[in-house]
């Protein structure tokens, strides 16, 4: 269903209604797409894709106003360039020719002065143009579709540098409601690339939901070396909306969009809907310490690990980095493991209390 234009008084382009799951989505696509342009962009220019542009602006219950991920990206990537001298080029696709026309009146009333090319195409269409282009250039693409209808194939072509990433809206409801239905078997079978999706549609409840993500990540993983997940309930209900899925070459890719979305959601790698402010910080911080070191202890008693082993493993498990670190903390407090630090010292000479990527952790009996 299409959505529903909106008109403000003395604003020149429509909106579309906001959910709180979009605003999250937003809140943390904007912090990692920052990150990535301050770290990536510091040696190299970088184009950003957005595949599925849409309207570019957002109205909520309260009238308040937010703007959409091309939009976003366009105010990030010129404070980038203005302070920082960073490299940026922006292109935005979109099949409807109206969404365009918004975006450049919100670009034109927004006063943003950097280059942005408007592409009136299919996103398989828009990116290769673009790659035909700049092949080798570290890209950002977000891939965010109102339904599932993508192409594995495509995941392939984002592929294109070794410093470019993927963020990917896996439309999991609506993938659900349909995985039975005979007439779109291609569709899915185009989505993951694979027939091996025919075995979910037998499963049930949460083992389903399991399974169908479980298998499009593992898919992923055959692209990017690391490939996580980050669960979106609806706003009003206890159940999953959509998945979030984030695919980068580098383990600091993964740490630092895990830390973002955290940072959004309570410290949790989901947003939860209407259970996201249940319990208090200091209740959450307490159970995911025992969460955290239940886990630990069942995966790695009477071995030796690495931190950043440890801390890539517990955030593909959904454990953010930061409680892991006070886990960690309060385990050796407790004498329940060692950590030997690597280096022992500071520059400074002083001994070290923190934990770094090198340093080892050994797990007691």
């Amino acid at each position: 269903m299409a959505n529903e234009k909106k008109y403000i008084e003395g604003y020149p382009f429509y909106f579309w209604e906001i959910k709180d799951h979009t605003k999250v989505k937003h809140r943390v696509f904007a912090e990692y797409f920052d990150k990535y342009v301050k770290i990536v962009g510091e040696h190299h220019n970088i184009n950003y894709i957005d595949c599925f542009g849409g309207c570019g602006a957002y109205i909520d219950e309260k009238q308040n106003i937010y703007f959409g991920s091309p939009i976003l990206a366009a105010f990030i990537a010129q404070e980038n360039i203005e302070k920082l001298n960073r490299k940026i080029k922006i292109f935005v696709v979109d099949t409807d020719k109206e969404n365009l026309e918004n975006l450049q009146k919100i670009i034109e009333f927004k006063n943003i002065t950097i280059p942005i090319e408007l592409i009136n195409d299919n996103y398989k269409e828009g990116t290769e143009k673009v790659l035909q282009r700049y092949p080798h250039t570290p890209t950002f693409y977000l891939i965010d579709p109102f339904g599932y209808s993508l192409d594995y194939k495509f995941f392939k072509t984002t592929r294109n540098d070794r410093r470019s990433e993927i963020i990917v809206n896996f439309m999991f409801n609506a993938l659900n409601r349909g995985i039975s239905i005979e007439k779109i078997r291609q569709t899915i079978n185009n989505l993951y690339g694979t027939d091996e999706w025919k075995k979910i549609k037998d499963l049930k409840g949460y083992e389903r939901e399991k399974a169908a993500v479980g298998l499009f990540v593992k898919r992923l993983e055959e692209i990017f070396p690391h490939v996580k997940e980050y669960r979106i309930s609806f706003p009003d209900k206890d159940r999953t909306y959509y998945y979030l899925i984030h695919g980068t070459n580098h383990q600091k890719g993964l740490r630092i969009m895990s830390s973002s979305f955290a940072k959004h959601n309570d410290g949790n790698l989901e947003y939860k809907g209407p259970k996201q402010n249940q319990k208090s910080l200091l209740d959450m911080e307490e159970f995911k310490i025992d969460e955290i070191s239940n886990f630990l202890f069942r995966k790695y008693k009477s071995k030796e690990v690495s931190f950043l082993n440890i801390v890539i493993e517990s955030i593909k498990n959904g454990y953010a980095e930061t409680f892991v670190r006070k886990t960690l903390s309060k385990l050796e407090k407790d004498g329940k493991i060692q950590i030997i630090r690597r280096p022992q010292y500071t520059l400074q000479g002083h001994e070290r209390k923190g934990i770094e990527e090198n340093d080892i952790i050994v797990f007691k009996e």
